[in-house]
Order: C-alpha cells, then structure tokens, then sequence
C-alpha cells in the first residue's frame, strides 16, 4: 500500500473549498437506459414505472472489473444465524462515502462534499434523484431524520454513540435543501469520513423517514400509534420504532423498510432461506447504461456450522463467499481441490495485526481471578509460555509469522519492539515471573492462586477448526508451567455473549486494526465492548461512563490520547500520540498476539465473474462491499 493511501485511512483531507473528489463514477455516455428481463413485465403491467423514472437523471456509474454482465441468477450463500447477518452487511454497502478497492475514501451517495478549514464542517451533497426501494424519493430530510430523531432522542438513543460524537457533543445538523446537508462538530473531527464509510456510516442512510415516522411518537397521532403497537404486539412504542427500524439488522428483517442498496430483503432472517431479490429503484448503472444490480437474487442457507459451507463450497455450491470457510486449513483443502474445476478461490489480504489473540479478562467477575489477568507479569507469564513456532507448524502450515497484536510493517504505526516483545517461547521465564508474583506451585506441580486453590482458565474459542486447534496448543503449553487450562468451544452467537458480559477467564479473536489503527483500536485500548479484554471498560468509554465499569487510571489515559487524536488533522501529531499508546501496551501485554495471518479466500464457482485478483479482508473495509457487489454476475451454467 502506497503512503498516499495509508496516509488517507490515518487522517482525513482537509480542505477549504469543494472537495476536489469528483466521482469516480462518470456519467453515461448514453441517455438510453436498460433494465432486467424480470422488471419489464412490472413496468408493462404498470405496477413499477419505466426504468429512466426509475433512476437519477444522471446515475452515478460502476465500471465492471472485467466487462460488462449479463443479467439474471441466484446468487447462493449460507449463514449460521442471526448472528452472522454481518456477511450479508457486506454486499449492502452503499454509505454516503465509501472506501474504493484500493482503500482511497470516495463519493457514493454523497456525490461530492466540502471541509471546512478547521475540520469542523462537512457539507455533502446528495447525488440527485436516488429513491428508496419503494418508489420514494432519498432526501436530506432523511439524513436529518437519523441525527434529529432517532439519534437526539434519548429513547431510542440513551447514549450517542462515539463514532457520530467522539466527545460528546452532537453535530449541529442543518438541511441547506433537498439534497445538501451540513454536519457541524464542536472541534475537528480528522476520522469523520473515514468512519461515514465504514459499515457503521450505514446507518445514515437506512433511515427512511417517509416510513419509519408513523411508529415515531413525535409524528404519529396517538390513537394511530396505538393501533399499530396492539397489531404488532408492541409493548411501547418503542418496541414498535425499534422493530420497525430494525437497528440491528435493519435490512434483514423488516421486509416493509424500504432501501437504498442493490437487494432488498424478500424472505427476512432468520429464516432457513433468507432471500434477497433486485432493488428495481436501485440508482447505479453500468457504462452501457444497464441498470445494476446484474444478479437477481441473493439466497442465504440456514445452516448449523461452518463445516458443513466448506462442503458445499468445493461442491460448487456456493457461488461465491468468503466467511466461514473454515481458516488455513481448509484454505489448504480448497486450493488442492481447487483442479477438479466447480470453483475459483480469490485470495483476501488481511489487515489484522494477528490471525488469533489472547483476550485476559480485565473485567473478571471473580476478584481473585481478576487480580491475577490483571498482573501485567501474568500475561507476559503466558506469553512466554506459548510455543507460537508449534502453532505457526500446526496450524498455519509455516507460512505465519510469530508476533504480538502490534501494527503492521504497512502502517505508519508499526513498532518493532512491540511486534516482537515477549516471543520467545521460553517456560522458565514464564515460572520465574509467576513466582515473582507469589503465585506458588502447590501439590502436583499446579500454580495456586490466593484463595489457596488450583488457578485453572478456561478458553473461549468459537467453532473454527483453526482456533480451536491454536487453542489445544495453548492449553498444552499452559499445563507444562502448571495452569489447568480447558478449551471451550461455542457458537459465535453464544461467544459473543458470554464475553461481552466479560464472563470469560480468556477469549480468543482475531487481531483486527493491524493496518487501520486509528479506526478499529479495539486491541490497544478498551474502546468497546468489542475489546474482550476488558468489555466492560470498553463500555464505560463508549457511554461516556453512563455503563460499565470506569478503567483504571492508565487506561483512562489512552482513552483521553485516544480523544485527542481525533481532534488532531497533522498526521505527524497523530503518530506521536499513537505512539504513547503503543508504548502502554508494551509494557502492559493486555493483549497476547500469536501469529500473523496468512491470505485466505474467496471461493466462487467458475461461472461466476467480475471479481478483483485480490482483496482486503476487514471489518472495516466491508468486503466485499469495496469493490461493488452489484456488478457480479453469473453466466449461465
């Protein structure tokens, strides 16, 4: 990655006048616009009118990787619940800016925008003439509706989320017109666009006020309010907006809400087979002037656990996806069964600082089990304790690199001493610094804690053959220092659960914010209640200690660093101050990196076409969002 992109993911472009982004999608050569076979019989039947009312004067266009494509087909996927509803997140990717494939922040449904000079004001304006999914107009007023009406009502919103409001303070929001909107913060805010594209600047745009404002108690007339909460069985109206909306998968399960995106939601989830079909209001076209999306509808199979979508991958069963697939060793299995011709793997690049990580619960509900993850000498004690090169054999077939949860070489945060501290797989390191703690070895060579009993973790792993594999591994070399370790294994749904209500001794996730620091530092800091060391801190921080539970001191000071970045446009400012928090966890090892991922894949079957060479893999680069979903297509087999 070139210093030109990292420097755009570390902070954003300040600029006095119009923002010289023009769209990266031009407009049609051609005023002749064309839609799918399925559409046509609609539009004759007069239930949808024709396709150049249907679109902007100007629709933005999507310029295919490889041609254009043919429309048609059903895109077949799979899922394991409502808890993974995030691959599907990935296809409807369509926020105000968006992250182009090469990581560059660029128009979408903004088509341009403008900064103030001190990074306080954005002004965005709308590209002109996008409706929603039912036929209505996409206006600023909707935008307003999201910040005026669903964020600003204590409600529904008790707490403003950090992203929209790092310090507090709501955005002065003002409508210029129909299709231009200003956002005004307190102080500078260098990651605002940054964050508008990333998955959670969607929920500017998934708001419809012409729908959403007859559940909402400010628009609605009382004696019609009532009648809706006793149809749908709501206790509140609140329970009626939030049903409505859908505020956690909001395109999966309301199939009234209208959209913005390529697909909208026909059979909602969870259902064994949650079905997507084509948006016919959806606003981009290709360069021939054909109404995207090419592919006619998304299925996504209900199925028990991974394993069983490796199956139907190499079965060429799935058409193409990329989550749940399995991890390096099933990577492995797919490129040698690759020749048999039912697919095609695209390699993802990872930004994670590490394939796997090791969470200690700061937030431990037992005082004396707390007190021990909690002993900075502890965690380097595990540390030392762990053979990464055994994993690195096992697990990733020798093709990781050992290492902490540190930045990559490609981030202008990297740090050598940090990536490297406390590797070395040495056990008798490991005993001295628990021995310096007073934790004593009892009967049977097992470490002791205070309360004069056995100190025995338990690690929580979701069911991934390659974590659950890194976890036996762990566990052996846990038991040769004398820690009883036991490896438990769950569904991602009950993980998430356990270890966001901090229930756990030890989680094990994926070292995300390797490349993208500044905007996923869920690893350096308890920044949410994503962070599993330490949810609970994560959560004082987010709610502005309204929730949670307040850190300690030094953690409240990365956080106030934290803070500070986000006020700071001199990317030389930012790296200072991140340095800091590199330096704290050094010396603190919250986390405990083990090894660097090696690329995993896209799977797709041969008929399916469109796909980049590679790509990113990220929860904040949403992929394969980046790279538009909408001109996949499939030829006929």
């Amino acid at each position: 990655m070139s210093e030109k992109r990292r420097s755009i993911i570390v902070v954003g472009v300040w600029l006095s006048a119009v923002c010289l982004l023009i769209s990266v999608f031009l407009q049609p050569e051609t005023r002749a616009f064309n839609e799918a076979p399925m559409i046509t019989p609609l539009v004759k039947a007069n239930e949808l009118p024709p396709v150049d009312e249907r679109l902007p004067k100007s629709p933005p266009v999507v310029y295919p990787i490889e041609k254009s494509g043919a429309y048609g087909g059903t895109w077949r996927r799979a899922y394991i619940g409502l808890s993974d509803l995030v691959g599907g997140r990935r296809i409807l990717y369509d926020p105000l800016v968006r992250w182009s494939q090469d990581f560059e922040i660029v128009p979408n449904l903004a088509e341009k925008w403008e900064i103030d000079e001190t990074g306080r004001i954005f002004t965005f304006y709308l590209v002109k003439g996008v409706r929603w999914s039912d036929g209505a107009p996409f206006t600023a007023d909707d935008i307003i509706f999201y910040f005026e009406d669903i964020l600003s009502n204590r409600d529904l919103t008790p707490s403003l989320p950090r992203w929209v409001s790092p310090d507090g303070i709501p955005p002065k929001v003002t409508k210029i017109d129909d299709y231009a909107i200003r956002i005004e913060f307190a102080k500078p805010y260098s990651l605002f666009l940054q964050r508008l594209a990333c998955p959670e600047g969607m929920e500017l745009v998934t708001k419809p006020k012409h729908y959403l404002k007859k559940f909402h108690k400010r628009y609605a007339e009382p004696e019609e309010l009532q009648a809706l909460m006793k149809e749908k069985k709501a206790s509140s109206w609140l329970k009626l907006f939030e049903d409505a909306a859908g505020l956690r998968h909001a395109l999966f399960v309301n199939t009234d809400l209208p959209s913005v995106c390529a697909w909208i939601t026909k059979v909602p989830a969870p259902a064994t087979r949650l079905v997507m079909q084509r948006n016919p209001f959806y606003w981009k076209v290709d360069p021939n002037g054909n109404q995207l999306p090419y592919i006619d509808s998304i299925v996504h199979e209900l199925l028990a656990e991974p394993q069983t979508i490796l199956l139907k991958a190499i079965a060429g069963e799935i058409d193409m996806q990329g989550r749940l697939l399995g991890g390096m060793q099933n990577s492995i299995l797919l490129v040698a069964d690759k020749s048999k011709g039912k697919y095609k793997l695209v390699p993802k690049m990872s930004t994670a600082s590490v394939g796997l990580l090791l969470a200690p619960n700061l937030n431990h509900k037992n005082p004396e089990m707390r007190k021990i993850l909690s002993d900075h000498r502890f965690r380097k004690a595990l540390s030392h304790a762990i053979n990464r090169n055994e994993i690195n054999k096992i697990v990733y077939r020798g093709q990781g690199v050992p290492r902490q949860a540190a930045p990559l070489k490609e981030s202008p945060f990297y740090s050598e001493s940090y990536e490297k501290a406390y590797l070395e797989y040495a056990p008798e390191k490991a005993r001295a610094l628990l021995d310096e703690m007073g934790v004593k070895v009892g009967s049977r060579g097992k470490r002791i804690g205070p309360d004069g009993k056995p100190i025995r973790l338990v690690l929580d792993v979701t069911v991934v053959q390659d974590w659950i594999d890194a976890a036996e591994i762990i566990a052996t070399s846990l038991d040769k220092i004398g820690i009883d370790t036991e490896v438990k294994t769950e569904t991602r749904a009950l993980f998430r659960l356990r270890v966001q209500s901090a229930a756990h001794d030890i989680a094990l996730w994926p070292g995300d914010g390797g490349m993208e620091c500044l905007l996923e530092p869920r690893w350096y800091f308890p920044y949410s209640t994503e962070s599993l060391n330490a949810p609970l801190y994560g959560l004082w921080y987010q709610t502005r200690g309204k929730q949670g539970e307040e850190p300690p001191a030094e953690l409240r000071e990365l956080m106030e660093v934290y803070d500070t970045i986000l006020t700071t446009t001199s990317q030389d400012k930012m790296k200072e101050l991140f340095e800091k928090i590199i330096t704290a966890n050094e010396k603190n090892l919250w986390v405990i990196g083990l090894v660097s991922e090696p690329p995993d894949y896209y799977v797709a079957t041969i008929n399916f076409h469109n796909l980049p060479k590679k790509d990113f893999q990220s929860w904040i680069y949403p992929n394969p969002g980046p790279v538009h979903p909408e001109q996949f297509f499939m030829m006929p087999k």
